[in-house]
């Protein structure tokens, strides 16, 4: 077997829930027919900057702070400034010393089904589809980008270059040369808006860095050979692996949320109808690699067979 036995276990649990969770989506999507007044929705509520900026200084945010940024911030309601104003918020927070990084992934499928597709990723016109924020980073003038086909990272501040310039290097999205590698190695943070654990993709970081000692196979076997275009223009060929779609469909990161909560890896607060959280990006990590190594858990489940 390709896995350990526990995944395969494990996807079988997973797909029956999924079906029932279906059948009950389309029970009650036909109930809220009979009963219009269930479908009546609750008004976003209105959230000011300064609910936001207490957030950040609750959470730690401070100046010199090296952060990824993951966001969805419309689940937290309608944030007055919307997007630049969060933007210009961040920046004002961390100031010149600070670094700020934000996912600007070109699809929001799974892996398997973007890189097969062969696309063509341009560094200076490519799209991001991690969100508003993530769009507005984008757009800055003085940010730069990693050449990356799948995981690419935009950000500006202190540094910014080590972070993000050799990214393409590795053959792996989360390899020694990637962002998410060297941020945890700097001591940084993931600041999470309006979105969970399961958008986090720095829990790839623990598997690229165990590699083989991980004990789930989490890359196929087949190595994707993809064109990019630089900054100039020029055509290049990046190499790079892709995560197994099988495994991608058994993974729920928040069997690790209440443990880090626990040890203070990772902090929430309420904002609106949803949470604004940070996380300790190399305290993750040496979690995740213990708990694989001594208790055989993962965001994959706890691995046995």
């Amino acid at each position: 077997m390709r896995q350990p036995l526990s995944i395969y276990t494990r996807a079988a649990r997973l797909e029956s829930q999924r079906l029932a969770n279906r059948i009950s989506r389309k029970f009650q999507k036909w109930i809220n027919k009979q009963t219009p007044e269930a479908q009546s929705r609750k008004a976003r509520p209105l959230i000011d900057l300064s609910v936001i900026e207490a957030a950040f200084c609750e959470l730690g945010v401070t100046r010199g702070d090296r952060i990824l940024i993951h966001s969805g911030i419309g689940r937290l309601g309608k944030i007055k400034g919307g997007a630049p104003g969060i933007m210009a918020l961040l920046r004002e927070k961390v100031g010149q010393d600070g670094l700020l990084l934000f996912p600007a992934f070109p699809f929001a499928t799974l892996m398997h089904e973007y890189v097969s597709s062969n696309p063509e990723f341009d560094l200076r016109t490519s799209s991001t589809k991690m969100g508003a924020l993530a769009e507005v980073a984008l757009a800055a003038p003085d940010r730069i980008r990693s050449l990356h086909p799948t995981h690419s990272v935009s950000g500006f501040g202190q540094d910014v270059a080590h972070f993000l310039e050799d990214h393409h290097l590795d053959d792996t999205p989360f390899g020694p040369h990637s962002p998410f590698w060297r941020l945890a190695d700097a001591g940084g943070k993931i600041l999470i808006m309006g979105v969970g654990l399961s958008s986090v993709t720095s829990f790839h970081l623990t598997e690229d860095r165990m590699g083989e000692e991980f004990p789930v196979r989490v890359y196929l076997d087949k190595v994707f050979r993809l064109k990019c275009r630089d900054t100039l223009g020029e055509t290049v060929e990046i190499i790079t692996r892709c995560h197994d779609p099988f495994i991608s469909q058994v993974r729920d990161c928040y069997i690790v949320e209440d443990l880090f909560i626990q040890e203070g890896i990772y902090r929430k607060i309420l904002v609106g109808q949803h949470f604004i959280g940070m996380i300790d990006a190399q305290r993750m990590d040496l979690c995740l690699q213990r708990l694989a190594k001594q208790e055989h858990l993962t965001i994959y489940g706890r691995i046995w067979g």
